[in-house]
């Protein structure tokens, strides 16, 4: 007898899932590795930001210095010739010599460096007209530093024949390089002599030149009369001729009311500088303080060393500019924008702060960070 296989029927199971307390406990610890990532982004965010906020003002301090470095080691630029004077002839000889008219801030070429010492809402010596008191408004409190170097990016020339003082000089000059313009200051010298006069003409003519500086001239500073003999000195063939230029380097912002020429809208304080009495320009922002020592050499015979460190005003009391040799320099420098809730309450101390005759600033309390950057800059034209 055959047995009846029955057909399988399906199992029923009951129906499985997650239940309310499984739910509720995944959808925390998913909420707990989504918070913890969030918390990790914007900590790296907030990181990223200060870091960034941080180098910013790094760039500040490091561009700030790297611009004045530029002009101050090439300060008192005299071709191969070192600029001190004689001391050991009676009366003593100085072997630069100016054949401008003019002794005002921007042409006082015999003085490599000069400086204005800030005394509170004022300067020491009185600032100079060539500086705006307004648009832009120079800061309280921070220095002045004026420079007069050679001007970069401008050809230089060598004379390719001796000439009467009274007469044009002549040149030898690459034809694809730029002409004088008429006003522009230059200094020839033949490591004997110099002399700073005004260019009144030039004309190239292929490889050669010649340079006019007739009496009188363009601008606010004129050649005097023979300025080029005044020690019965003939220039020798291979003479350099090199333009040279002031410029004053300064911290100011654009406060209201603005002129709508050169300040356009209210600025933070920043470095700007002018160059041989031009229009005042915005170099650096986020610079918001300056100050200045000078080296001098002050012994009876210089040995180009720097003996003492002194304040604008004192070199100007003792009559050191020509002995300056070096510079003892100081900025603060801050973020553009305030960001977060921690107000900034620390003092900061330039060049050892008001009592050393620097400069303590602060607290300032509002939400900027702050760094003092400080460097020592030598006078290479006047030490070597």
């Amino acid at each position: 007898m055959k047995q009846r296989i029955q057909p399988l029927r399906p199992v029923r199971r009951a129906a499985a899932g997650f239940s309310l307390v499984e739910l509720m406990v995944a959808l925390t610890l998913s909420l707990i590795l989504v918070a913890g990532a969030l918390s990790v982004l914007y900590s790296t965010k907030l990181t990223s930001s200060e870091n960034e906020r941080v180098a910013r003002i790094q760039e500040t301090g490091r561009t700030a210095f790297e611009l004045m470095m530029q002009d101050a080691r090439s300060a008192g630029y005299v071709g191969c010739m070192h600029p001190y004077t004689n001391t050991n002839t009676i009366p003593p000889t100085s072997y630069v010599n100016s054949g401008l008219t003019s002794a005002t801030l921007m042409w006082n070429f015999l003085q490599p460096v000069f400086g204005f010492e800030a005394t509170g809402g004022a300067w020491s010596p009185a600032l100079d007209p060539a500086i705006p008191a307004s648009n832009p408004t120079p800061a309280a409190g921070s220095d002045i530093l004026v420079l007069r170097t050679s001007r970069p990016g401008t050809p230089t020339f060598r004379t390719n024949a001796i000439f009467a003082s009274n007469a044009v000089i002549p040149v030898d000059r690459d034809p694809n390089s730029a002409s004088l313009d008429a006003g522009t200051v230059a200094i020839i010298s033949d490591c004997v002599n110099a002399a700073v006069f005004a260019v009144t003409g030039f004309a190239p003519a292929g490889a050669t030149a010649t340079i006019s500086h007739a009496a009188a001239g363009l601008g606010p500073a004129f050649n005097a009369t023979d300025f080029l003999n005044p020690q019965s000195h003939s220039f020798a063939i291979g003479s350099i001729v090199q333009p040279v230029q002031t410029v004053v380097y300064y911290i100011a912002s654009c406060q209201a009311p603005v002129d709508g020429v050169i300040c356009k809208a209210v600025t933070p304080p920043a470095l700007w500088q002018i160059v041989s009495g031009g229009t005042p320009q915005e170099l650096i922002q986020g610079v918001e303080a300056m100050q200045l020592r000078y080296g001098v050499d002050s012994t009876n015979n210089p040995n180009m060393l720097a003996d003492q460190y002194m304040t604008a005003d004192a070199v100007q009391a003792g009559g050191w500019w020509g002995n300056v040799v070096s510079l003892n320099l100081a900025i603060l420098a801050r973020s553009i924008d305030e960001y977060g809730t921690e107000k900034d309450n620390r003092v900061y101390q330039l060049l050892g702060g008001a009592a050393a005759g620097g400069a303590t600033l602060g607290p300032f309390n509002d939400r900027r960070n702050r760094s003092v950057f400080t460097t020592t800059i030598t006078l290479r034209n006047d030490t070597t």
